[in-house]
């Protein structure tokens, strides 16, 4: 019996723990990832991903560093969300994306979009995610330079 609990009891903790890849994309407080989106050449946005699943958007200026954006004026983000799939998908505000490559300081995910035409064909885009930490020199990239 005391061998069932103990196993019962390892099994709960090995479930309860965040997946390494979860660990590397849940942001510090003084850490931002810069957004890239490829398809549409669309960056200078910044996200912090939280423990609790929900995550936060920042825009960075140059003297008062990174500020709060999740609402602009009329338009209200609601309840913003992401998580892991299968440890190959991150799911982002109920969009699903494939994680290509993840480490400390980048992250490079693709989508595919799917085209109505016949003669384009479905097309594979990118987003880079880059860290970004708050230092004492200031906002400073870790991951790729462009």
């Amino acid at each position: 019996m005391k061998k069932l609990i103990l196993f019962i009891t390892i099994l709960l903790c090995i479930a309860c723990k965040k997946s390494s890849i979860e660990k590397k994309i849940i942001a510090n407080n003084n850490e931002y990832w810069e957004f890239y989106n490829y398809e549409y050449n669309q960056g200078a946005i910044y996200f912090q991903f939280k423990e609790n699943g929900s995550h936060d958007k920042y825009l960075q200026y140059i003297n008062e560093g990174f500020k709060l954006f999740n609402n602009d004026g009329d338009i209200i983000s609601g309840y913003r969300t992401w998580s892991i799939k299968n440890d190959s998908t991150f799911v982002w505000d109920d969009e699903e994306y494939k994680i290509e490559k993840i480490s400390d300081n980048e992250i490079i995910l693709s989508y595919i979009r799917y085209s109505k035409t016949e003669n384009i064909g479905n097309q594979k885009y990118f987003i880079l995610l880059n860290k970004w930490r708050v230092t004492n020199k200031g906002p400073q990239s870790l991951g790729y330079k462009k």
